[in-house]
């Protein structure tokens, strides 16, 4: 850098000097390079108004001179221009260039007359404007406070300390952890969404645990699959352990046992669903001797409700129980070869309780040690022998009761049976009043009719009219005319004082009184008073009715006709009214922006002038046009452009179209050129590829491939070679691996009434997995404690194809107190219901997992 140094003596000062310190000046703006246009200085918003300052805008220090009435967005943009001055030899030429800038609510569109193109800004609003500690420490710092959401750091960041954020931490790439022995552990998001932790030896994979979009979880080993976990369930290839829990089934050693009921109840349930396909098909189940033998030795069939033994059937226990069920009662039946029954015994027939023994192809025989003893009845073809035989005592007995034969008498015809002695029990006295199926006297039917009304008296003998009344909810005729008004009172009686209510009043006070009613029936009637109708003015008058209309117009500030006549006197009439371009104030203010201006010069006194910026005269054009060379301005001729180009060693435009080629033929011209001296088209093509050393489209299309094929003109024979290109890329070969499962996420259970809440139970289904989850109050349910809705699965979770049910219990030594709860979604049923006792008005954790 130059420093400009004056000795004594007297100093010449040389144009080097001025660009010397020009240089000196511009060298300080150097720190500001490379950074984005902002506000150095100033600029301050008060309101509307903006102060003056110093702004940094396309490379240059420039001053603001400040906006008093700002429209925000405001936008400060550079306004650059040039002054001419006067050289030597009276020459005008450009003598420096003035980078202002100027403000605008208006964004400028308009090219800068110096750099040609649209003017760089600053845009300035209410909230926010570019300033030097942003613009510039922000560029090269990291700022404790910062007008933007977020800072950008475009290298690395080493930090020697502990890093701790408030908020989160976020990567777009990977975030890992290296030890210096070269393992790592690196998070990072691929490309398709799946999520990955991988443990890596010097960068290279070993091991990764993939999260997908899906929600499923991988477990990878050498780009391996060692175990999967989706909407199907865990799935590997080999597990081994000691001992195994699903759902409510324990498996350990050679033993299969309910471990989670805890009542008597209890089960250990096999084939109760069927398939996953949805079929409605039945399930057998066999058990076999475990030496491969083709026939099972216990055959239980679904279809036909069958259990089948092969094998001896041995009950070590005391008895062997045939239970019945609700649909009916059971028999043992005895089958030939073919099938045929040949014989029962129990309950053959349905609804009967008869205990059958039958032999269809033989007789039954009975043979006791000694008797055969019968407890009940015994009968012959469905008749008791006790209804067949009689036995001596009662023969005996009966004899004795027999009346012997008498001739001459009649026996029974009329004796005094039994049936008239209870005819004449049953005959008895009632009452009137208290009822009863008896006979009453003459005197007590009298005595009751006398308290009876005529009808024929018409109500006249009611021993008290005024009871009847209230009892019939009536009035009497003098209280209904003191409780309605009369058709012939016209309203009178609403309005007339009665001797009680003026009693002590003077005339001023009863008039005041009857005023009030009269003013409290209108009220009610919405009507005015008699006399108002000529206080107001008639519609059809059009204010002609006014009484006074000078108060009139005063009251509503108008002018009379004579008063606008008086007004409008000396005026223009609309017939002489100007028709001319209005002289608006914008045209008064370009009016006033035009300048006149001048071309540099020096005047008589050999002062020189500067260039001023404005409208120049005629005369001023044609003295500066005098100076111009005529021959520039006339032209020259071809042979006088030829000498010229000679000259000053230059082509002209022939010959350097006839040298050099030409961009718009892309290089068909050198190919024309190579053809003229003899080439084939294709061998000039080549030598011109091989001086761009490049490939034609032959050599090309047949070794690579392209890429908006996307590797569709690859050529793969068979399976083998595709499942190569794949582990070369680092792709799944599509048929291996199951397509992307259906994911709804975590869902909010419906309601099914105003009764109940599953603000905190939540439903998601991934491929035909359902789980529900949350907190239900066994209070909030639409129904009863016993089969009443506590929640709806929503629209989109499909329902399953069988029933599930959860039970919850709290148990206690006095078996009186236990409670629970079960809630159950029964197949294909979107309710959930409630079965409930003593579990009232209880925050419940529920887990429902079903397939579908």
């Amino acid at each position: 850098m130059k420093e400009y140094v004056a000795d004594t003596g007297g100093r010449y000062t040389y144009v080097d000097d001025i660009l010397n310190l020009q240089a000196l000046a511009l060298s300080m703006t150097a720190i500001f390079s490379g950074c984005e246009d902002f506000i150095i200085s100033g600029c301050e918003i008060t309101g509307n108004a903006i102060s003056s300052g110093y702004v940094w805008i396309n490379g240059k220090v420039r001053y603001f001179e400040g906006c008093t009435a700002a429209t925000f967005p405001y936008y400060i943009y550079e306004k650059n221009g040039t002054d001419t001055v006067v050289y030597a030899g009276d020459v005008n030429k450009k003598g420096r260039n003035n980078y202002l800038c100027a403000g605008s609510s208006v964004l400028p569109s308009a090219k800068d007359a110096l750099t040609g193109k649209v003017p760089c800004l600053i845009e300035i609003t209410k909230a926010y404007a570019p300033r030097f500690l942003d613009k510039f420490f922000g560029h090269y710092a990291v700022l404790l406070e910062t007008p933007f959401s977020k800072q950008t750091i475009k290298k690395d960041l080493v930090v020697t300390g502990k890093l701790t954020t408030e908020t989160g931490l976020e990567s777009k790439t990977a975030i890992s952890v290296v030890s210096p022995s070269g393992y790592s552990l690196k998070q990072l998001v691929k490309q398709d969404g799946t999520a990955s932790f991988g443990s890596y030896l010097n960068g290279l994979l070993v091991s990764e645990i993939c999260i997908s979009t899906d929600g499923s979880l991988l477990l990878m080993k050498d780009k391996n699959e060692l175990a999967r976990i989706d909407e199907n369930g865990i799935t590997y290839t080999h597990a081994s352990c000691s001992s195994s829990r699903i759902g409510y089934l324990q498996i350990e050693k050679n033993s299969i046992v309910n471990v989670a009921e805890t009542t008597d109840e209890g089960s250990v349930d096999i084939n109760a669903a069927g398939p996953e396909t949805g079929a409605n098909l039945f399930r057998d189940f066999r058990v076999f001797d475990g030496k491969q033998a083709g026939v099972p030795l216990l055959h239980v069939k679904g279809k036909t409700k069958e259990v089948r033994i092969n094998g001896d059937f041995s009950v070590a226990g005391k008895s062997i129980a045939i239970i019945s069920d609700a649909s009916g009662t059971k028999a043992l039946y005895y089958m030939d070869a073919e099938g045929t029954e040949v014989a029962s015994a129990g309950f053959v027939s349905g609804g009967e309780v008869d205990f059958s023994l039958i032999n269809k192809i033989g007789d039954i025989r009975l043979s006791p040690k000694e008797s055969v003893n019968i407890t009940g009845d015994l009968k012959v073809n469905e008749i008791s022998l006790k209804d067949i035989y009689v036995n001596k005592k009662s023969f005996t007995e009966s004899l004795a009761k027999k009346v012997n034969v008498v001739d001459g008498k009649q026996l029974s015809t009329e004796d005094f049976t039994a049936k008239y002695k209870k005819k004449l029990d049953a005959i008895s006295t009632g009452e009137v009043q208290t009822g009863g199926e008896g006979y009453v006297t003459a005197t007590q039917v009298k005595d009751a009719l006398a308290k009876k009304l005529t009808v024929s008296s018409n109500l006249a003998d009611v021993p008290d009219k005024k009871i009847a009344r209230a009892s019939l909810d009536i009035y009497s005729r003098e209280e209904t005319g003191n409780l309605f008004l009369k058709i012939s009172g016209n309203l009178q009686e609403l309005v007339t004082l009665t001797s009680d209510e003026i009693n002590g009043l003077t005339t001023e006070q009863a008039a005041a009184m009857k005023a009030e009613k009269q003013a409290a029936v209108r009220d009610n009637l919405d009507a005015e008073k008699k006399g108002t109708g000529a206080l107001k003015l008639t519609k059809t008058s059009n204010l002609s009715d006014l009484p006074d209309k000078v108060s009139a117009r005063k009251n509503i500030s108008v002018y009379s006709t004579t008063e606008v006549d008086k007004l409008l006197a000396g005026k223009l009439g609309t017939d002489s009214a100007y028709t001319g371009v209005v002289f608006t104030p914008d045209m008064k203010q370009k009016l006033e922006g035009i300048k006149t201006g001048s071309f540099a010069y020096v005047d008589n006194d050999d002062v020189s002038h500067a260039e001023v910026e404005g409208y120049v005269l005629l005369s001023h054009v044609r003295k500066e046009l005098a100076k111009k060379a005529g021959r520039l301005l006339d032209g020259y001729t071809d042979e006088e452009k030829a000498s010229i180009a000679t000259n000053i060693n230059v082509y002209s435009r022939i010959e350097t179209d006839t040298k050099y080629a030409g961009i718009a033929m892309l290089f068909q011209d050198y190919i024309n050129y190579l053809v003229g001296q003899g080439k084939k088209v294709a061998d000039a093509q080549k030598i011109l590829r091989d001086k761009l050393d490049v490939l034609s489209k032959a050599d090309v299309s047949g070794t690579y491939l392209r890429k908006d094929s996307k590797l569709s003109d690859l050529s793969l024979p068979n399976t083998d070679a595709k499942k190569q290109v794949c582990s070369t890329l680092g792709a799944a070969y599509a048929q291996d691996y199951q397509t992307k499962i259906a994911d709804t996420g975590w869902l909010r259970m419906a309601n099914s009434g105003n009764g109940t809440d599953t603000s905190r139970l939540f439903v998601r289904q991934i491929g035909n997995i359902v789980c529900i989850q949350g907190i239900i109050n066994t209070a909030r349910r639409d129904g009863s404690n016993m089969g009443g809705t506590v929640a709806v699965l929503p629209n989109g979770i499909s329902a399953p194809r069988y029933g599930v049910r959860t039970t919850l219990c709290d148990w206690n030594d006095d078996a009186k107190y236990n409670r629970g709860t079960s809630f159950v979604l029964s197949g294909g049923s979107r309710n959930i219901r409630i079965f409930e006792s003593g579990w009232y008005n209880v925050d419940t954790d529920m887990n429902f997992t079903y397939m579908v």
